[in-house]
């Protein structure tokens, strides 16, 4: 059990053990008598105020105050000692100190009074505030410059020509500068408190929701996708939404930034430039096909002409007593498989020919390209040309409009006809094939002709509108193709292989899962 303290105990300090309080009192900690003079002056007063403690003692203490303060001090003395009136005595305060070389600092002042018999004495204890107020200074100079920029940046902000849009963790609009006013036809105070996802068509704000909340998990800093906003008049904007997640002094997220870059114009003008090049590419289709009506016709006048035999027989043999009907059967069934031969002749054309909105969608590649092979090979009939499909690998789709995909392969192949014919080789062939790009999305088609090649001074401009090295050729056929390929995300070029030309081009699979267009 610790022992217990008497209630009147009390602690007597020897001479030497107040000396050794004082030393130890990390304040500056000085006596004055009622007179004003200096009694006692510890160690941190002397470090303090740069001066000796001899130096001071006896002294009035206002020589350790700026002149204006000094003047005072002693009527604070004799009013607090006439009247008992406290203005500093028992009042702790923010004063002015002289140090010996005359710098003033500020300094916090508590003074106590005590008395020993008769004598009264008075205990002033300093605090040097100089640290302390240069940073609240610094610290208030630091937020009016931060106010000052916060504001510049706010007047920036609104004035950017690039809408910008702030919303809180709910989804709800914050803020919204000039620019996405603007933008979506509204006044700031119609879009503050505005749910976000309604300005954005459903679609659209699903998937925006998808990767806001990767921001909230930590798995993305920023996100970048395109997206159709609903102006206040109902017509719809494509916008590029750069999204940024906004974090607080204590670390977590606080709010979205998003910036909103307008790109309905250029939509505009991309649809209308599709639009262009399908009616361009319509054109060189009908031009095509009236180029090949020779060959279309006599291809389809072979199973007409098998059609008209196989009925003539069928006639003979329903004249003959009795009919031979096994020989009928045989011979209505050949008519018949002509008659489907043509058909499908007759509906290559017309869907090659055909003008409509198509849509991209999931196509094999080797039923694309054996389609447009079938056609050109009514083109070749009467040349000697033979048509050799070579690599060929089955079960790739691609999500394309099949019918472009077709006219670019007719079209390469017509090319290939023409220039293996031009140079007329031992053994006329082309070559057509395609196949799967080794560890890439990727699927390529080639198709190779034996053939002069291409000259350097063609090689640049091939594929430049209007430029043909054939008789009677509009020089469209390439340059439409390029287009077409490109639309569809491949590349097209060509190789010259020594003994002839190679043309290549490149379509990205359709990987699992991938909707259509």
């Amino acid at each position: 059990m610790p022992a217990q303290v008497p209630n009147d105990a009390h602690l007597e300090l020897t001479p030497s053990g107040f000396s050794a309080l004082m030393g130890a009192a990390a304040d500056a900690v000085i006596i004055i008598s009622v007179d004003g003079r200096i009694l006692n002056f510890n160690g941190a007063a002397e470090r303090m105020f740069g001066r000796s403690a001899d130096s001071v003692l006896g002294h009035n203490v206002n020589i350790l105050m700026p002149e204006s303060h000094g003047r005072r001090h002693d009527g604070y003395i004799r009013h607090y000692l006439e009247t008992g009136e406290a203005r500093i005595i028992g009042i702790g305060r923010r004063v002015e100190a002289l140090r010996v070389d005359g710098t003033i600092f500020p300094a916090e002042l508590s003074v106590g009074e005590y008395s020993v018999g008769d004598d009264r004495y008075f205990v002033g204890i300093i605090r040097d505030r100089s640290e302390r107020e240069s940073r609240e200074r610094a610290l208030r100079e630091s937020e009016a410059r931060l106010r000052e920029r916060e504001q510049e940046l706010n007047v920036t902000l609104d004035k950017a020509p690039i809408g910008i849009l702030s919303m809180g963790l709910d989804g709800r609009v914050v803020g919204a500068n000039q620019a996405a006013c603007r933008l979506m036809g509204y006044v700031e105070e119609e879009l503050v408190g505005r749910p976000y996802f309604d300005l954005l068509l459903p679609e659209d704000a699903k998937r925006t929701e998808r990767h806001r909340e990767r921001l909230l998990q930590g798995h993305a800093d920023t996100f970048v996708i395109d997206n159709r906003y609903r102006h206040r008049d109902g017509s719809t904007l494509h916008v590029v939404l750069h999204c940024a997640i906004v974090y607080g002094e204590d670390g977590g997220p606080e709010r979205f930034v998003a910036q909103l870059v307008d790109r309905t114009e250029q939509v505009r003008a991309e649809q209308e430039a599709n639009e262009a090049r399908e009616r361009l590419a319509h054109v060189d289709r009908v031009s095509t096909m009236g180029e090949m009506a020779s060959s279309i016709a006599h291809e389809i006048n072979q199973p007409l002409a098998a059609i008209s035999s196989y009925v003539q027989a069928c006639r003979r043999r329903l004249e003959e007593e009795p009919p031979d009907m096994p020989r009928l059967r045989e011979l209505l069934a050949k008519a018949d498989e002509q008659s489907l031969r043509a058909g499908k002749i007759v509906e290559r054309v017309r869907a090659l020919i055909r003008s409509q909105d198509r849509l991209r969608e999931r196509a094999a590649l080797d039923a694309i390209v054996t389609d447009a092979v079938q056609l050109a090979r009514a083109d070749i009939h009467s040349r000697g040309i033979a048509i050799r499909e070579t690599g060929t690998e089955t079960g790739i789709e691609v999500i394309v409009d099949a019918i472009q995909i077709q006219q670019v392969v007719l079209n390469l192949v017509r090319n290939a006809i023409d220039a293996t014919e031009a140079a007329a080789p031992p053994t006329p062939v082309i070559e057509v094939g395609f196949a799967t790009l080794p560890g890439e999305d990727v699927a390529r088609v080639w198709v190779e002709d034996h053939g002069a090649g291409v000259s350097d001074d063609m090689a640049e401009r091939l594929f430049d509108p209007f430029v043909t090295n054939k008789s009677g050729g509009t020089g469209m056929g390439l340059s439409i193709s390029r287009s077409i390929i490109n639309a569809h995300g491949g590349d097209l070029w060509f190789e010259n292989t020594g003994d002839g030309t190679r043309f290549l081009f490149t379509l990205p699979q359709a990987v699992s899962g991938e909707r259509d267009d």
